[in-house]
């Protein structure tokens, strides 16, 4: 399975949104099967703008749909377009943007001609560096307003319906959870247990686009607080920079009938939220560590969640115990032998003076693969106390190249399991230097 205690993106913008655009299937049968990469428990959709291929984030924490990643290869027409600033996660300043109107978006059959969309203009964070995969935006409550959503998290697909084709099945381990909105973002209640003591009712987002299991937002007159057993760890990034705060592990929380138990959680600093708009009654998220576990209908204009739980839901909740983060910075050229370890050689012919001479068949490879550095470090961390570096390339880990690692799987490797051996060998500065450190258990 994957890992927990992955990169996350969450992004809230500064004021209400609201689309003028609906989303319709194009074939007659009003349901169309949507295949998606997942990523660190992320989904990612193929999704023309304008006639443009590119990639998006799915993620019901955005109330719009955002483009903040284009390069020069990539060519959108942009429509009906005006200056604006959006704010979000994280202690930075607000970014520009332009906003566009009229804009056509497809995603395999299913189309929209009269969408707005946000296009930041300047650069920020890149959620490709940090997943390993090219993403170009996100796309969040404009393409769930108008139709229903069945995932499944295993096999990687949404079936997503015309509402006026779908029909309820009898369910006897689903639990129909009720939505409510704000701000076009959808919440659900749960009840938490933090540490024990008592359980709380709270108003949580529900947030496709954060990696984690849940955030919870301190508040001492309700008795949400951190419990005792944390440490404190870098928890994600928005368009306004970096999040840090506390990393616990709380005893439980329950959607509808199903309890959750041994949840991983995050209390952000109040710093990193500060300036952002929000749901007075809001008191956290919930991520796709929890959403991953459940086969979900999600039907927006019913306000109802339907959750039943699936092959995932009793797997544990990990996190990253090695204090690494790591992310994808651009490309390098590998040179590989094509022909096995060793040089070949074959018989060529005799010299003038009746030596045989040999031709090799040693032939090279040249490929461009990625190239991983350390994006983040934790204080006191395993790692950092070995003396890893942000900044660090990473050259090999446990003795295979990086570059043979996809982003996840590196994630994973930092996961893994209390007292795993790991041996990083890095270069800094134009220098190889070699480490070794065990991941340790803190939760």
């Amino acid at each position: 399975m994957k890992k927990g205690g992955f990169l996350f993106f969450l992004l809230f913008t500064a004021f209400s949104i609201y689309s003028q655009g609906k989303y319709r299937i194009l074939n007659p049968k009003g349901v169309y099967k949507l295949k998606y990469e997942l990523v660190n428990d992320l989904i990612i959709l193929p999704v023309q703008v304008n006639g443009a291929e590119l990639s998006f984030l799915l993620d019901t924490g955005i109330n719009t749909t955002l483009i903040f990643s284009l390069d020069e290869t990539d060519s959108i027409e942009v429509k009906n377009s005006t200056s604006i600033r959006l704010r979000g996660l994280g202690a930075g300043e607000p970014v520009a943007a332009l906003k566009s109107l009229n804009n056509t978006i497809r995603i395999g059959e299913i189309e929209s001609r009269n969408e707005t969309i946000y296009i930041i203009t300047e650069e920020v964070v890149g959620l490709s560096n940090r997943l390993g995969v090219e993403v170009n935006g996100i796309i969040g409550y404009d393409f769930f307003k108008d139709l229903i959503f069945e995932f499944n998290y295993p096999k990687s697909f949404v079936k997503v319906y015309d509402p006026k084709k779908y029909k309820y099945r009898p369910c006897s381990k689903c639990s129909d959870v009720p939505l409510t909105f704000f701000g076009n973002k959808p919440y659900v209640k749960a009840l938490v247990d933090i540490d024990g003591s008592k359980k709380i009712e709270m108003t949580l987002l529900l947030d496709t686009g954060s990696g984690d299991a849940v955030w919870i937002f301190e508040n001492e007159s309700k008795g949400i607080k951190v419990p005792e057993k944390f440490f404190e760890d870098f928890l994600g990034f928005g368009i306004s920079g970096s999040v840090y705060g506390d990393r616990t592990r709380i005893k439980s929380l329950s959607l509808g009938d199903h309890k959750i138990e041994a949840v991983t959680a995050s209390f952000p600093d109040s710093l990193y939220v500060k300036g952002v708009e929000e749901y007075s009654d809001r008191n956290g998220s919930i991520g796709a560590q929890i959403f991953k576990r459940f086969h979900t209908v999600l039907d927006y204009g019913n306000k109802n969640l339907r959750l039943s739980p699936n092959s995932q839901f009793d797997d544990p909740f990990e996190y990253n115990m090695s204090g690494v983060v790591v992310e994808h910075f651009g490309y390098q050229l590998v040179k590989d032998l094509l022909y096995g370890a060793k040089p070949q050689f074959e018989v060529e012919g005799n010299n003038s003076q009746g030596i045989t001479v040999y031709k090799s068949t040693y032939k090279l490879n040249f490929t461009l693969q990625p190239q991983y550095r350390i994006a983040e470090i934790r204080p006191d961390s395993p790692a950092a106390a070995k003396g890893l570096q942000k900044g660090d390339v990473l050259v090999s880990i446990n003795g295979k190249l990086a570059h043979k690692f996809s982003l996840g799987e590196i994630s994973e490797i930092l996961s893994s399991k209390e007292g795993r051996r790991i041996r990083m060998e890095i270069q800094r500065n134009g220098v190889i230097k070699k480490f070794v450190f065990k991941l340790v258990k803190i939760l």
